[in-house]
């Protein structure tokens, strides 16, 4: 059970106008973040709106992705549900369908406490494979501090990395990694805004589904690699995208918008509740993606 480092990219889930999952879009999705060169991908996150699939079509996406990604490419599978007896079934079918790892987030509003760590602890039990703590209050209302973060990843050592993204997410990973004697990896998410500040306090890369993954593997390449400069010159390049794509309640739509675009999936549909896109928007995704000259980038060398 190796700590996770480089990048995982988090699928979006393809939809249909009418809201049916796009089997073909996500097939053309996979191939294509492959192709990115990620260490891994990601599946049935918050930003795949897994919490608006049934268990039919969580198994499906699933299936289509890990068959596609084979032997070699390790797919991580979010399982997390309020209840624990929840959580240990999706993660045993998970694993039993070839998932590598389990990025599972806490029970929503369940704070750090014997509870959380039962929680865990249970879950650990029942699989053979590691678990990713996800830290994201924003989503579930579970505030976790860096003490309390090392103290669980202690108590379940199936704990093998934290994907951090309750802010600032910079000083958190620092703090957290020094507090640790444990060999724990840290990744960052929120559509890598802040990639390069983890990555300076310790981050071993991210795990994000940031609709350009190609970007975060040069950056993350050159800087684990030792090129900080390289890597440096590349976030600054493409942070307005980075911040653009990362807006708070738009941040899907967006990512999911720039794949049409990308020819990578047909539609754009969110399933409903959902928001949608403006025109103003639109033109300013527009203009942000022609000033921030993506094509250049994808293609340099």
């Amino acid at each position: 059970m190796q700590p996770l480092s480089g990048v995982y990219n988090i699928l979006t889930t393809p939809f249909t106008p009418d809201g049916a999952i796009d089997i073909p879009s996500l097939e053309r999705l996979t191939r294509s973040t492959i192709e990115a060169g990620v260490t891994g991908i990601t599946v049935l996150g918050v930003a795949g709106e897994a919490q608006k699939l049934n268990p039919e079509e969580r198994r499906m996406v699933m299936s289509t992705v890990k068959t596609l990604a084979g032997k070699d490419l390790p797919i991580i599978a979010g399982t997390s549900h309020d209840g624990t007896d929840l959580t240990i079934e999706a993660s045993q079918e998970a694993q039993q369908m070839g998932a590598a790892g389990l990025m599972i987030a806490p029970p929503a509003f369940l704070q750090p406490g014997p509870g959380l760590t039962e929680h865990y602890r249970r879950i650990a039990e029942a699989v053979d494979i590691p678990i990713i703590l996800q830290d994201f209050p924003v989503v579930n209302g579970v505030t976790m501090s860096p003490a309390q973060m090392v103290e669980l990843c202690d108590a379940v050592p199936a704990i093998t990395t934290i994907k951090l993204e309750d802010v600032p997410t910079p000083q958190r990973t620092a703090q957290t990694l020094r507090m640790t004697e444990r060999n724990i990896s840290i990744v960052g998410g929120l559509g890598g805004m802040y990639l390069l500040d983890e990555l300076r306090r310790g981050s071993s890369g991210a795990m994000t589904g940031f609709a350009y993954p190609e970007v975060l593997v040069k950056i993350c390449q050159a800087w684990l690699s030792g090129d900080r400069q390289r890597a440096t010159k590349l976030y600054y390049r493409v942070l307005p995208l980075l911040v653009f794509e990362g807006q708070p309640k738009l941040g899907v739509a967006i990512r999911k918008e720039i794949l049409r675009r990308r020819g990578l999936i047909d539609h754009a549909t969110l399933r409903h509740p959902g928001p949608s896109l403006d025109d103003g928007t639109l033109a300013d995704l527009t203009e942000t993606i022609e000033w921030v000259g993506i094509d250049q980038i994808l293609n340099e060398e």
